[in-house]
């Protein structure tokens, strides 16, 4: 009599109960929802310390520039950068973040039933929003500036609002997740 067919060096495993391990995007992605807070409030303090750094360089290279020695400036410049591309790594953290929640969770915003939720979602939301105007209005003005040499002042405003915006909306976000841990 032949073997039975599961039982053969080809056969397919048995299925016995037991969920295969998470991937390595999932454990990612869990990983991310579990630290999204203290990850970005760890690059808002970088970006807004390089900033409290860079703002005496500054201060003196412009003083020192108006004597036509401009390379303290030029220091000063590119530490502003430094903190700018913490700004940009966060605005993608929060744009990344934000698609894994819609991608998991669907919405914000829908079928929230308590006050914590809205306010959970409606920050989520605007920092979404915010870095996404962020990221967009420079990559508009880094192809206009390829393309024309030169972008619209309304672009360059926008790049800063949301470069000074972004790092605000984290912190309150961090202060009513603290607040709320004391007293909810």
């Amino acid at each position: 009599m032949p073997s039975e067919p599961s039982s053969g060096p080809t056969a397919a495993p048995r299925q016995s109960g037991i969920a295969a391990p998470p991937s390595r995007t999932e454990r990612v992605q869990a990983w991310m929802s579990a630290n999204t807070l203290p990850v970005e409030i760890l690059l808002t303090a970088l970006s807004v310390a390089v900033w409290v750094i860079a703002l005496p360089v500054v201060i003196f290279g412009s003083f020192t520039a108006l004597g036509g020695d401009t390379s303290i400036l030029s220091a000063g410049i590119m530490i502003v950068a430094a903190g700018s591309l913490g700004v940009i790594v966060l605005a993608a953290w929060v744009l990344i973040r934000t698609f894994i929640d819609i991608r998991n969770h669907g919405l914000p915003l829908r079928g929230a039933d308590s006050t914590r939720a809205i306010a959970y979602d409606g920050i989520q939301s605007l920092k979404a929003v915010t870095a996404g105007v962020f990221v967009l209005s420079l990559l508009e003005y880094g192809v206009l500036s390829l393309t024309v040499q030169s972008g619209p002042t309304l672009v360059l405003q926008l790049i800063g609002v949301c470069g000074i915006l972004l790092p605000d909306l984290v912190l309150i976000h961090g202060l009513g997740a603290f607040i709320g841990y004391l007293f909810i």
